[in-house]
């Protein structure tokens, strides 16, 4: 027996890195599928607007090149792209709002953001997962574990699809046995490209 879980290695959590007001939500809803760099959200931080000016003021001062340097760094910290900083420095703009980007290529799969809410240091706004793999979780009992081996290939049936079967690898054998139901957790890592597999699912 064994349990569709998300692939953890294709995991993303969306978190702002100052503190603000939401803006613009480019994605609005759980479930959106987003592709790496896509827009996700615009924020409205003063705080971020200070450290830009105090950038520009660092460039027209004859001994601001350690400012400079240290703005910089601040501003990427911050969730400033080095394309954006570059343009700051080039054009003298400020930009008054923050935009998160997507890191991966996935599913929106939570949602913790609002329009027009403020937002904190360290907030998480979105959680996004790539389901083009997933994990499946086996139950192996301590008798089975002579015929399971790292590397080995499995075929797994799920009960939504009748008669169609999924072939993954054994990724992981949990070192430790759970001494009430007398079974070894066994990872399966599986290609999911028809996104057919759906974490929860039992297999």
């Amino acid at each position: 027996v064994g349990k569709v879980e998300y692939n953890e290695t294709a995991l993303a959590n969306i978190v702002t890195r100052v503190d603000g007001y939401v803006e613009r939500l480019f994605v609005d809803y759980t479930g959106v599928e987003v592709n790496l760099g896509d827009h996700l959200v615009e924020i409205y931080s003063p705080d971020l607007v200070v450290a830009q000016q105090e950038m520009l003021i660092a460039l027209d001062s004859p001994h601001g090149s350690q400012l400079v340097e240290s703005s910089t760094r601040k501003l990427l910290r911050w969730g400033l792209t080095q394309g954006q900083v570059n343009e700051l420095m080039r054009r003298r703009k400020i930009h008054e709002r923050l935009t998160l980007f997507s890191p991966i290529k996935g599913t929106v799969i939570e949602k913790m953001v609002v329009q027009k809410s403020a937002v904190k240091l360290g907030d998480v706004l979105y959680r996004l997962a790539n389901l083009e793999s997933v994990w499946v979780y086996l139950d192996i009992y301590e008798y089975e574990l002579p015929w399971v081996q790292y590397g080995q290939m499995v075929e797994i049936r799920s009960e939504a699809y009748a008669g169609e079967s999924f072939k993954g690898r054994v990724w992981f054998i949990s070192p430790v046995l759970n001494e009430e139901t007398r079974t070894v957790k066994v990872l399966v890592n599986i290609s999911n490209t028809e996104q057919k597999l759906k974490p929860g699912m039992f297999a």
